[in-house]
Order: C-alpha cells, then structure tokens, then sequence
C-alpha cells in the first residue's frame, strides 16, 4: 500500500518528523484493526537504505481491510490523539510487540497495551481506593467489564499469572534479575496468549468506546 501526504512545519526536516510520527500512529491504528505487523518505508532511496540497514522486506499479508474499518481508521487518528491518547498509545506498543522478535522485549510491550487500556477505561467507581492506580486490579476489573475473562484461557482473571507478567516485566524493565535462558523461555510461552488478550482489549475498547467517534 502506497501513501501520500503533505505536512506543514517550520522547516524541511521537521516536516519529516511529523510525517514520520503521524504516519506511524496511522499504521499503530491498522495494526490494531487488522492484528498485522505493519512496518513503514520511505519513499525512493531512503526506503532503500533503510531495508538494507534493517535488514527488512515488504510486509505481505492476506488480510483484506474493510472499507468501513479504513474510515474509522483515517477519520478518527485526530480526534483519537486529542480524546483517547492512551488507546493510541497502547496500539502503538501492539504494532511494537507483533514487529519484534525478542521474546522478552514482545511480552512488555503486550503487557502495555493491556496495563494501559486497563489503567484508563476499567470502571473504577465500585474499586477500593487503593487499587485504582493499580495494574492488576485494573486488568481483572476491565477484563469483567469488556467480558473477556475467557480470552486466552482466562489469563485476565489469573491473579497468580498476572504477578508473573508484572514480576517478569519489571525484572526484564529495571534489570532486576539476570536474563537466563529460563526467562527467555518463559516470555516465549506467554507471547501467544498476551498477544491474544492485547487484541481482544483492543478491540473491545474500540467497538464499545470509540466506534461512534
């Protein structure tokens, strides 16, 4: 898919810099539609060299977009940036999380996505006070909400699992803990369901949230 747009700015190179970064937030949105890793090229020789820097190919897939999804998509990213920045944000780390291939690096971003849906749109008028800022809670009280307890064998829901993903992505964060092949492993096996519930949170949040806007 080819894209063509123009960017006011103060000077050449800002320009690209804004075009760069909104064109980015448009392919976090299609990722978080269509679950596909997209990447971005730039045009001519500078798409070039950045393949060969990259070492990347065109991304090819089979998913077919709706034209009712492409207007939901281009006619919401402004409106989105000023009135849902966090969902923005967290499809920015899914999009992140489906092009990365280090396991530990795919499970923060994932739990991202998650933590920060969670955070801004569990309904928190019923939750002690003391758990309103907190993750966890957060993630149990949005997954019954968004009726998605079931999604990835119940992984929103598993008290025990969720300290787990937050011990792991603190560890793998701050350093915590030395990176052993055990952790590695670990972060693999939680890559498919993390990845499934990241999704299933996205577009619950989009269909009951934001598909009027």
């Amino acid at each position: 898919m080819s894209i063509d747009f123009s960017v006011t700015a103060s000077s050449p190179a800002g320009a690209q810099r804004a075009g760069i970064f909104y064109l980015g937030q448009l392919c976090d949105l299609l990722s978080a539609v269509t679950r596909q890793p997209l990447k971005f090229l730039m045009p001519g020789e500078d798409s070039q060299q950045e393949r060969i820097r990259g070492n990347r190919t065109s991304t090819h897939t089979d998913r077919i977009l709706t034209e009712q999804e492409w207007r939901w998509i281009i006619g919401s990213v402004v409106q989105l940036r000023l009135e849902h920045p966090r969902f923005l944000a967290a499809a920015s780390w899914y999009r992140k999380g489906l092009c990365c291939i280090d396991p530990l690096e795919v499970v923060c971003c994932f739990w991202r996505v998650i933590e920060r849906l969670s955070l801004s749109y569990a309904d928190k008028s019923s939750m002690k006070e003391d758990e309103r800022g907190r993750a966890k809670p957060c993630v149990r009280k949005l997954a019954i909400d968004l009726e998605l307890t079931r999604v990835a064998n119940g992984i929103l829901e598993d008290e025990s699992l969720l300290k787990r993903i937050v011990d792991l992505r603190n560890d793998v964060s701050h350093g915590n803990e030395p990176i052993t092949p055990k952790l590695i492993e670990e972060a693999a096996d939680l890559r498919e369901p993390l990845e499934e519930a990241a999704f299933a949170t996205l577009q619950a949040i989009r269909h009951s949230k934001l598909i009027h806007t």
